[in-house]
């Protein structure tokens, strides 16, 4: 049985991270440091170092806290047809609310940060969402799971780059199509 994080713990980390997305509302990621961390969220540094060694595992952390988030929700789609991935679109809102603070790592070397978190997460949900369907005799899940994954990681990369104007929920229903489409055909037969 998993054990529920302390209550002080929890606080913490919250606050950790309003912090740092506050800060992400101002300046550049690059340009954030440590110092301005703990003054935003009012804690002592050892409190900082004994949750995160570093501003970049407090970006996994938020991650870790946004992963959690979503998996508390019951995968199931807002209505409409059946998706195929119901995490897809509540992850989409999620970001669309915050694209500003996925802007302040645009350019820099924590993009590469933020885009392997963002992947971890998608592959994450998509193996939550992909356990109920029955299993392709053609490809193994765990190919299945990585290809849903890196579809949908590089479309969010295009997207939050500004390259798509496209609502939550059209980019959604897009995405649902090709992973439908995509998965029907491997049934199809491998080439």
């Amino acid at each position: 049985m998993a054990r529920e994080i302390d209550r002080r713990v929890a606080r913490t980390q919250t606050a950790l991270r309003g912090a740092l997305i506050r800060l992400l509302r101002r300046k550049d990621y690059a340009d954030i440091t440590v110092q301005d961390i703990l003054d935003e969220a009012d804690v002592g540094r050892s409190t900082f170092y004994a949750h995160c060694s570093s501003k970049d595992q407090l970006v996994r952390l938020s991650f870790q806290l946004l992963r959690s988030e979503l998996a508390a929700g019951d995968g199931s789609p807002d209505g409409g047809p059946a998706a195929l991935l119901p995490s897809t679109l509540p992850l989409i809102r999620h970001l669309a609310d915050h694209r500003d603070l996925y802007g302040a790592f645009a350019g820099s070397q924590a993009s590469d940060l933020l885009m392997a978190e963002l992947r971890k997460l998608v592959l994450d949900l998509a193996k939550r969402d992909l356990q109920r369907l029955p299993p392709n005799p053609d490809a193994p899940r765990d190919v299945v799971q990585h290809y849903i994954a890196g579809a949908f990681t590089a479309l969010l990369a295009w997207w939050l780059n500004g390259k798509g104007r496209l609502a939550p929920e059209m980019l959604d229903t897009m995405f649902q199509q090709l992973a439908r489409d995509g998965l029907a055909s491997g049934k199809a037969g491998m080439c």
